[in-house]
């Protein structure tokens, strides 16, 4: 995508694990992010399983349950929704 380009987050399709971590630290430095980064293995086990394609937001609470699913990304990401729905979650407990 053009932003990818202007933000300076556009890659080559990584070959290994190694090469895709590498990538999600340059991208997490790059971009400022304050959160944890998961990044799946190359099997996208994890994104197979939740369907998480193109891109999807999750959730997940203490206990392991999804608490909140955003729309597919990065168009249907809903930032304040899902602030929303992890402030309700940790007030809940």
């Amino acid at each position: 995508m053009e932003s990818n380009d202007k933000e300076g987050v556009c890659f080559a399709q990584p070959t290994t694990d190694e090469e895709r971590n590498t990538i999600a630290r340059q991208c997490k430095t790059t971009l400022k992010m304050t959160v944890p980064l998961v990044v799946d293995g190359m099997d996208d086990r994890v994104g197979h399983l939740y369907s998480g394609m193109p891109d999807r937001l999750y959730v997940i609470g203490r206990d392991g349950q999804v608490v909140y699913k955003s729309g597919r990304g990065p168009f249907g990401f809903r930032p304040a929704e899902m602030e929303q729905a992890l402030i309700l979650h940790l007030l809940d407990k």
